[in-house]
């Protein structure tokens, strides 16, 4: 029953996440790049504080100084206000970290630079991952602009150990769904690409 419950507050948590990129959308008429980035491109806070004013947070994203990296004197101090939307009580990670992170790479969703739209997405919003739970060995500190690079010959080892028998992902549509670690290999691939 505990683990049923933190199960449902981590699938809570991505569907914050998950409305958060269509609001997002909907504003800037794009999906945030995975990383706020100085003028030469070089990536400096993650996409989880570029979307804090939609999640109720933007008293801390005023916090921020979005022209500092997140390891910078001042943005370091405020990696302990991670929001509880990026918490995942199964996950007994430092305090600061989270296991929600983007699946990231040349045929995903969210590539090295640049922005997608959702009608960039051939494959249907729903056959698409936006955001995954990754394994707690590879919890990234929530400001830190890293997220899990798929391996697309074999993504399993990267994700599903957080909870018994799968992980949660969050389709592009906003829907959350858990995957079971046994799911086909092809249709895992191809839930990871966007056309």
């Amino acid at each position: 029953a505990r683990e049923a419950a933190r199960r449902m507050t981590a699938s809570n948590g991505m569907k914050q996440i998950g409305l958060a990129m269509h609001n997002h959308h909907s504003a800037f008429r794009t999906l945030p790049d995975r990383a706020i980035r100085d003028t030469d491109g070089k990536p400096l806070l993650s996409w989880r504080v570029k979307i804090l004013p939609f999640i109720e947070e933007q008293a801390l994203y005023d916090q921020f100084h979005l022209d500092e990296p997140w390891d910078s004197e001042h943005n370091l101090k405020l990696l302990p206000q991670m929001p509880q939307t990026y918490v995942d009580p199964s996950v007994p990670a430092e305090p600061g970290y989270t296991v929600f992170q983007l699946p990231v790479g040349p045929e995903t969703l969210f590539p090295e630079q640049g922005e997608r739209k959702f009608r960039d997405v051939l494959d249907g919003l729903s056959n698409t991952i936006m955001v995954v739970e990754t394994n707690r060995s590879i919890a990234v500190p929530w400001t830190k602009p890293a997220d899990v690079e798929i391996d697309m010959n074999n993504p399993l080892p990267q994700l599903g150990n957080t909870h018994q028998g799968g992980f949660h992902v969050l389709l592009a549509d906003g829907a959350v769904r858990f995957i079971k670690t046994d799911i086909v290999l092809e249709t895992l691939k191809a839930l990871f690409t966007y056309k």
